[in-house]
């Protein structure tokens, strides 16, 4: 989250919109258009150009993860790993962007550990894309929206990370304060 929060940072100062890490993380889960289209409405911004700025966050995001580690969920990648060693098919579903997803995945080194990456419709098109049935499918999310999502699509069971042990809040980047789990 920090690098999307820095790339966001960077393009509401080059753009000229307000936007602040509480707000990010209320709509954590939702696909940068659609945060866009709702930053417009709520700013009265009638001359974004949503795909070209959809663009500009992206290339930002990709330099940020090119330049700087990416940091695991550690209690997440725990998961995943017993699950691959036991043979069990795992999927990422986000609503984030396949390209940046993509770069922060091999960035990580994590790629092998799923067998699918679902930007879109996400949680059910995770399990169609590893052929598990939602209702023998476990979620696991960060967001509260997610957790909707999860729930939404009738998943056996939706697990909420940040109440797992192990589980390390979000920094508010640049203020070295935290935010609190699961926000």
């Amino acid at each position: 989250m920090p690098h999307h929060w820095q790339a966001w940072d960077a393009l509401a100062k080059e753009l000229n919109f307000h936007f602040t890490l509480p707000k990010l993380l209320s709509l954590a889960g939702k696909p940068t258009p659609e945060i866009l289209q709702i930053l417009c409405t709520e700013q009265n911004i009638t001359d974004l150009d949503i795909p070209a700025a959809v663009a500009r966050k992206t290339a930002i995001f990709v330099d940020l993860e090119q330049q700087h580690e990416t940091k695991l969920v550690e209690v997440v990648m725990e998961i995943a790993r017993a699950a691959k060693a036991r043979g069990l098919p795992c999927a990422v579903a986000t609503g984030g962007n396949r390209k940046q997803v993509a770069a922060s995945m091999k960035a990580a080194g994590v790629e092998t550990y799923f067998d699918a990456v679902v930007t879109c419709d996400t949680f059910l098109k995770a399990a169609a894309a590893i052929g598990v049935d939602p209702a023998d499918c476990v979620g696991y999310e960060d967001a509260p929206l997610g957790m909707e999502a999860i729930k939404r699509a009738g998943f056996m069971l939706a697990v909420d990370v940040t109440k797992l042990p192990g589980w390390v809040p979000k920094l508010a980047v640049g203020t070295g304060k935290e935010t609190p789990a699961g926000s």
